[in-house]
């Protein structure tokens, strides 16, 4: 299990020289910290600056630089025409849920013949399946789109051919590929129109979008082509679009940056009944919303449908045009969600006790088997044992023959591409660099995490986290400068690609602490303030269990006693933080988040 001896703390790295960033400052007419936060991020020049900090939808790509996007779009055009059926095949994740939301609400706008498709979890498995096409033609549709999957279901594909279908895949997963004496050669199924921003030859110029974004693209596409006034229902598919794209962590740089910034800005407009109502029952207010309240919030009650029950039931609340009927499927997702947490919680702990009996952290990549794992939940649970043990982790479920569960990876492993040079021994798999999903017989579970380990080349020194510090900055002068963290307000929305600034302080003495929330998980430190000029307080949400280890080793039951009683001790500190504005019955402070910590060593 990583340690706090273990982490690695750098100081993030700047390609401009200080007499750049002083004249950076100067010109920008903002403090020196302002302009490092900038300038370590590649913004120097005014233009520059001014496009981060404006939000415009400007700034977003024509959806018809998109490869096929015109072919697809004429296709679906001319099947409403003649009224032929449309199946929309979306994917029972977060991204999957929204853009299949987004099609289906565009399709039934252009009076389309149109259903949805969502697999079972379960009974299914992620994409694309034989058992779903026959059943689709079957039942007489002719048009069947992908969502979210596609790009490497070649023999679904062919098989939807022969039954008469046409297909249009619309995916932003890794393009399949084989590794060849003469390199790689990537290969796409037989569709009729292939939507992928990473093909090698589509001319899209960002290619870190999710289906969410595909299908929006599609949507104003559709709606130009049509003659339509896209303008009149725009917002309702961009905030999905931007739901899609912070829950599937996609990089919020160039046009994803601006769609979700546009979003966020404008949540509390949508006309969705049911994202209305599923902000009510969480308690969230639409105008006050970050990246945060998306991803871990309303992100798990999306996928919760799709990992207990059916993920229909979250396109059902968004499709719904009863606001109580929408209220009632919201509870329920809410409901589900807090199951899904229990069975998580239950999972880490059986995974974590597996690991440990047989030695699978000293392991280079975690591959680890639960039969009593829900399967719905195994990449929760990877990413979690990834987050403790800091290694690519693929956690398997179920106890049939053929398995299935999902891989979660650390930063310079590309889990996909481990999986496409251990392809013989799977039945499917697909995802990115980041995460993966596979299915494999039982028996060959043992060979693939010896082939796993034996091609990783990475050292596990190198697998370690690095928490990149934006600047040095004393607490003290941070919780005293509104002017500086509303800046930094200002720099959101924050997540992957556009990461919250972080600072660091070292040799804090800790004079108390006091345990807040419901289940006192959260923590606030109390430091002492070098200007003699009492104490100084910041808070943590996440940092408890480890800080209660820390100090039980260092000075056991009684300094925590004494933390928690505001009795003297020698405890000291070096932390890293997040600089953020606290509202308060309308009055506003500076907070200071700690985001990790560690006991200081004195020299």
């Amino acid at each position: 299990m990583l340690t706090v001896n273990e982490k690695k703390w750098m100081l993030r790295g700047c390609r401009v020289s200080a007499e750049e960033v002083t004249a950076a400052a100067k010109r920008l007419g903002i403090s020196m910290s302002a302009a490092r936060l900038l300038a370590v991020r590649g913004l120097v020049e005014h233009t520059e600056v001014q496009d981060y900090f404006t939000s415009s939808l400007e700034a977003l790509h024509a959806p018809e630089l998109l490869k096929d996007m015109d072919n697809a779009c004429r296709i679906l055009l001319a099947a409403v025409q003649s009224g032929d059926e449309i199946a929309v095949f979306g994917d029972y994740d977060a991204d999957g849920i929204t853009s299949t939301s987004i099609m289906s609400l565009v399709l039934k706008r252009l009076s389309a013949c149109a259903r949805y498709y969502i697999p079972s979890r379960n009974s299914e498995g992620y994409g694309l399946n034989n058992q779903a096409v026959r059943k689709l033609a079957a039942d007489g549709v002719k048009i069947l789109l992908t969502l979210d999957n596609g790009i490497a279901a070649f023999d679904q594909v062919r098989l939807a051919k022969k039954l008469g279908l046409t297909v249009i895949i619309a995916d932003h997963h890794e393009v399949p590929f084989d590794i060849l004496a003469e390199g790689s050669v990537y290969k796409v199924p037989p569709a009729d129109a292939v939507i992928n921003p990473k093909q090698r030859d589509c001319p899209y110029p960002f290619k870190s979008i999710c289906a969410g974004m595909l299908a929006y693209k599609m949507a104003e596409r559709l709606y130009q082509l049509a003659g339509l006034n896209f303008a009149s229902d725009q917002l309702e598919y961009l905030v999905f679009a931007a739901i899609a794209t912070v829950c599937d962590i996609m990089d919020l740089t160039d046009e994803n940056r601006e769609l979700v910034k546009y979003a966020l800005a404008h949540m509390a407009e949508t006309p969705n009944l049911g994202l209305r109502a599923l902000l009510e029952v969480n308690g969230l207010e639409p105008s006050h919303l970050n990246t945060s309240h998306i991803g871990f919030t309303l992100g798990p009650c999306i996928n919760a449908s799709g990992r207990l029950e059916n993920a229909a039931l979250a396109v059902e609340l968004f499709l719904a045009e009863d606001y109580e009927h929408a209220l009632e499927i919201a509870r329920h997702l809410c409901e589900l969600n807090v199951r899904r947490k229990n069975l998580s919680s239950e999972g880490v702990t059986k995974i974590r006790a597996e690991i440990e009996a047989k030695g699978y952290a000293e392991s280079k990549v975690i591959v680890v088997h639960e039969p009593e794992l829900t399967e719905s939940v195994a990449g929760i649970v990877a990413g979690r044992i990834k987050e403790i043990y800091n290694r690519p982790t693929f956690v398997l479920a179920g106890d049939k023959d053929q398995v299935k569960g999902s891989g979660r990876s650390v930063e310079g492993f590309n889990m996909f591409k481990a999986l496409v040079e251990c392809a013989d021994l799977l039945d499917m798999f697909g995802g990115h660099f980041m995460a993966t999903g596979l299915t494999i017989q039982r028996g060959r579970i043992d060979e693939l995490r010896r082939r796993l380990n034996e091609n990783c080349h990475m050292e596990t020194a190198d697998m370690l986290p690095v928490t990149y510090i934006d600047l040095v900055m004393p607490v003290e002068r941070a919780l005293a400068s509104m002017g500086f963290a509303q800046f930094i307000a200002d720099m959101a929305p924050f997540g992957h690609g556009n990461p919250a600034p972080l600072f660091g302080d070292r040799d804090l003495t800790v004079r108390r602490i006091q345990l807040l929330g419901k289940d006192r998980q959260i923590i606030r430190f109390y430091f002492a303030n070098r200007q003699g000029q009492g104490l100084v307080s910041a808070i943590s949400f996440r940092c408890l269990d480890e800080f209660r280890e820390l100090v039980l080793g260092v000075g056991g039951e009684d300094m925590w006693q004494r933390l928690l009683k505001g009795q003297p001790t020698n405890l000291s500190l070096d932390i890293v933080y997040t600089i953020e504005i606290n509202e308060f019955q309308g009055s506003k402070s500076v907070q200071l988040q700690i985001k990790d910590l560690r006991l200081h060593k004195r020299r």
